[in-house]
C-alpha cells in the first residue's frame, strides 16, 4: 500500500478538483477536508470520496462555488440552503454564522438544508472551539442514503445519523465527540471492501436480514443495512438516530426518511455556545480541566494503559500521520490515479 505525505496528497487532490471546475481556493478547501480526514485516522471520510464527488459534478448534484442562501432569520437562528454546493465550502459558511449570531446572543443555531456530503463532522465542531465556543452537531441525509436499520428492525430506514460535539478543554487536546447513531459509518465498510477485508460481528445484515462479515454482500444489490450502535442496548443508538433525523431533517425542512427516493446530501443542525456568555471562558476551562484530571485518575482495567478523552486518538493519529504519511489501501490509490486521468491531471507519481 502506498504512503504519501499529507501535503503531496493535498496538492494532487486539489489538481483533480481544479480539473472538474472548482476554483483553486474552494478545490484547496474541499481537498484539505478530505485529506484531514485521512490525518485523524477517519478514512472513510478521506481521498476515498474523490471519484464519488466528480460523479456528483458531472451529474450535476453539486455545483461549484456555492454560497448559502439564508431563507428565514432570527436573532439567534437562521434557516439556510446550501444550494448544493459542496459540503466544505457551505457547511463551514453555516458554522461561521452559528458563531456569529453565538457571539452577538450567547447561542446561535442554524439549520442547513441542500447541502452536499460534508465530510467529518468534527472539522467544524473543531473550527467553533478554535475561537472558545462550545459546537454541536447532528447530521442527516435529506431523507435519502437509508442504510440505518431501526432497532428490532432488518430493514434501511434512515441514514447513519451522526453527532458531532467540541468542547474547549484548557489543554493541548479539546474534547471532540464525532460519532454516528450506527455502529459504524458507511464509509468504513467501503474501505473494508476496497481492503479486501471482511466485517467484524455485528456491523451490517444483507438484503435478507442475516448478518453479514462480507462487504459485497452489505453492498448487494440489493443492499442490506447497518444496525445503530450499542450491541445488546442498541435501542439507544436508535433513538440517538430518531432525534437526529428530526432536528436535522424536519426542524430545518431538509426532509426526513420515509422511503421515497430523495437525493442525498447532508441536512445540519448547527448550534454554536459562546463559553464567555455564561461562565466565562477561564473559569469554564479550569472546571473542564480539572474534569479531565479526574477521569485519567481513576484505576486501570485489564488491558489498558490509560485512560483516552474523546478526540485524543484522533490527535495523536494526526501527528502521527503527519510524520509518517498516509497509507492508502492500493484500490483507493488506483481510483485517485483513475480520476486524475479523467480530468487529464497527470497521476501522482511516488519516489
Amino acid at each position: 500500500m502506498p504512503t504519501v505525505s499529507p501535503a503531496a496528497l493535498e496538492d494532487f487532490c486539489s489538481q483533480i478538483f481544479v480539473g472538474i471546475g472548482l476554483e483553486p481556493a474552494e478545490a484547496s478547501t474541499v481537498s484539505h477536508s478530505l485529506v484531514l480526514s485521512n490525518l485523524m485516522g477517519h478514512d472513510s471520510h478521506g481521498v476515498v470520496r474523490v471519484s464519488t464527488y466528480l460523479e456528483y459534478v458531472r451529474a450535476k448534484k453539486v455545483f461549484t462555488g456555492k454560497s448559502i442562501r439564508v431563507v428565514r432569520e432570527a436573532d439567534a437562528s437562521a434557516v439556510a440552503d446550501g444550494q448544493w454546493g459542496f459540503g466544505q465550502t457551505v457547511c463551514h459558511q453555516a458554522m461561521s454564522l452559528a458563531m456569529e449570531k453565538a457571539k452577538a446572543r450567547s447561542v446561535g443555531v442554524v439549520e442547513l438544508f441542500n447541502s452536499s456530503h460534508i465530510g467529518r463532522l468534527g472539522e467544524y465542531v473543531e473550527a467553533a472551539v478554535e475561537k472558545q465556543m462550545i459546537a454541536v452537531m447532528l447530521c442527516n441525509n435529506h431523507g435519502g442514503g437509508e442504510t440505518l436499520s431501526p432497532f428490532g428492525g432488518v430493514d434501511a430506514r434512515m441514514s447513519p445519523n451522526p453527532i458531532a460535539v467540541g468542547i474547549p478543554s484548557g489543554t493541548e487536546v479539546p474534547i471532540i465527540v464525532d460519532m454516528t447513531t450506527s455502529v459504524v459509518a458507511e464509509g468504513k465498510i467501503r474501505v473494508k471492501l476496497n481492503r479486501g477485508e471482511t466485517l467484524p460481528e455485528g456491523w451490517a445484515l444483507d438484503a435478507t436480514g442475516q448478518a453479514t462479515a462480507d462487504p459485497k454482500c452489505f453492498y448487494g444489490p440489493p443492499m442490506g443495512a447497518i444496525l445503530p450502535f450499542g450491541g445488546n442496548a442498541a435501542h439507544k443508538g436508535y433513538a440517538l438516530a430518531v432525534v437526529v433525523d428530526i432536528l436535522a431533517g424536519a426542524l430545518g425542512g431538509g426532509g426526513m426518511s420515509r422511503g421515497t427516493k430523495r437525493t442525498g446530501g447532508n441536512g445540519l443542525f448547527i448550534m454554536a455556545i459562546d463559553v464567555e456568555a455564561f461562565t466565562g471562558h477561564q473559569h469554564f476551562e479550569e472546571e473542564v480541566r480539572s474534569f479531565v484530571e479526574y477521569l485519567k485518575s481513576s484505576r486501570l482495567m485489564p488491558g489498558f494503559n490509560e485512560i483516552l478523552m474523546p478526540g485524543e486518538v484522533e490527535h495523536r493519529t494526526r501527528q502521527q500521520r503527519q510524520q509518517d504519511g498516509i497509507e492508502l489501501d492500493d484500490e483507493t490509490w488506483r481510483q485517485l490515479g483513475e480520476a486524475a486521468q479523467s480530468v487529464d491531471v497527470v497521476p501522482l507519481v511516488l519516489d
